[in-house]
């Protein structure tokens, strides 16, 4: 199925922005002239105040890299309305479901230490999971679909016919967990919704069982990363019981000291978290107010981790430099797993992204992201996420597959500017706000990621297609 380009959805977005400054132009009109360079920043400004103001959001932070630099970094608005805070860029936001692209994190670093497979069933490694039965059959559940949402967990459970994050209870708990195997029991003795792997139904509670999983998988066969000051009590352990190191709290914590993220921790609201925002949401009438206090330790994998946008785009650049083959034994799993993660399924009829494992997929053309890559065009690798006091977006544009240059068009060709923009080096954008049920937020990251990425191409333009040498 062929669905709206995301660039030409988002390209709404755009238009309200005065044609001066994106150069947009009527079919009649010539081609682009690359060399007349728009001002990136003025124009990502204004599609950030645009949104800021339609949302109504107290307080939003984004950042832009372009081959791995950082072109754009801002705070916009409050980070807390009460005691006028202003939002830098280093304040602390919750990501909601972008946790779950770091939860993949792990899940790739077991794949390539060959210590699970994505095909496994989930209780081969959490037993106490109970059986689940579809049309009198046992129904295996394999890892993969966890990361799909095809597994058939149940999502949140809604009550009655609100709106938003109030009308379902379960987001607002507000109770320790002290084991992603306890978080289980939330939801455990319900039944699947569907067979796994037939269809698509997005669960936050795929994640909690996924970390069950991924806790046993390494009290068993050791730690996922081997840092400094490892504890004592290593090796395997019984079933039942998972050390402390083993837990899902500890591993992503080791993720981010991995990947060297010095603003990105786990939620606890009893923390003292510098520079961390307060969360709020509107209510019917529009008035702002905060949001209840939760806690998320039963969903730490799947939407339990605070970030800023800074640390957001870092992560996005490691990626980013193993998808172009620049890290090669350094990153945090191979290009092989990263592309197994970012494979997609075309099982989400409703819209153009489609899930990969723990993360969601579209090409900038439109076209059908299950068939082999076709040059000229641009990945989209995106999650959002949608919690209790926020609204987010991490996005990756990345060159499809390099271009030889003998298949450059000719000046003056109307493709020219696709290819082109197909060549131009990864695009990597976050947006933070503390608001909840912000709308089109994943708009306004491929906005932005459009904006820098024809800067990029205004410049490879000027430069004679130097930048082309940089693409592997």
């Amino acid at each position: 199925m062929r669905h709206p380009a995301p660039w030409a959805i988002a390209a709404a977005v755009v238009s309200a922005v005065p044609a001066c400054y994106h150069g947009k132009r009527k079919p009649d009109e010539q081609p682009l002239d690359f060399t007349k360079t728009a001002n990136p920043h003025r124009l990502a400004t204004d599609l950030i105040l645009q949104y800021k103001e339609k949302n109504a959001c107290p307080g939003m932070s984004v950042c832009v890299s372009v081959g791995g630099k950082t072109v754009y970094s801002k705070g916009f608005g409050f980070a807390d309305v009460e005691q006028l805070v202003r939002v830098r860029e280093n304040t602390v936001f919750r990501i909601a479901s972008i946790s779950k692209s770091f939860t993949s994190l792990l899940v790739g670093r077991l794949l390539d230490q060959k210590k699970l497979t994505v095909d496994d069933d989930v209780r081969t490694y959490v037993p106490e999971f109970p059986q689940k039965m579809v049309n009198g059959k046992y129904a295996q559940i394999p890892i993969r679909t966890l990361l799909n949402h095809t597994s058939g967990i149940r999502s949140y459970h809604k009550e009655g016919d609100g709106k938003g994050q109030a009308a379902y209870p379960e987001m607002l708990l507000n109770k320790r967990f002290s084991s992603s195997l306890e978080a289980c029991r939330l939801f455990q003795d319900d039944p699947l919704v569907h067979s796994p792997g037939q269809k698509y139904l997005y669960s936050t509670y795929a994640f909690t069982l996924l970390s069950a999983a991924i806790e046993r998988v390494s009290a068993q066969s050791g730690p996922i990363f081997s840092l400094p000051a490892e504890p004592a009590e290593g090796g395997k352990t019984k079933m039942d019981s998972i050390p402390s190191w083993a837990k899902i709290d500890t591993q992503l914590c080791r993720l981010f000291r991995f990947l060297g993220l010095r603003d990105t921790f786990l939620e606890y609201h009893e923390k003292m978290t510098p520079f961390r925002s307060k969360q709020y949401r509107r209510k019917a009438n529009g008035v702002l107010e905060n949001t209840p206090t939760v806690d998320n330790s039963y969903k730490w994998a799947g939407g339990g981790i605070l970030s800023t946008a800074p640390d957001l785009v870092r992560v996005a650049n490691h990626l980013a430099n193993i998808y172009m083959g620049r890290l090669h034994s350094r990153g945090v799993i191979t290009r092989d797993t990263l592309t197994t993660l970012w494979h997609a399924y075309p099982v989400n009829s409703e819209g153009v992204w489609q899930p990969g494992l723990g993360w969601f997929l579209s090409r900038r053309s439109g076209g059908s992201i299950s068939e082999r890559n076709i040059c000229p065009d641009r990945l989209f690798v995106l999650h959002t996420g949608g919690a209790v006091g926020s609204t987010t977006a991490l996005l990756l544009s990345l060159p499809c597959c390099p271009i030889a240059d003998t298949d450059q068009p000719e000046h003056g060709d109307p493709e020219e500017f696709t290819t082109a923009m197909s060549r131009a080096p990864p695009v990597c954008v976050a947006v933070l706000t503390n608001l909840e049920d912000s709308s089109e937020i994943s708009q306004l990251a491929v906005s932005l990621a459009e904006v820098f990425t024809e800067d990029a191409v205004r410049r490879i333009k000027r430069d004679d297609g130097s930048c082309f040498a940089q693409q592997h």
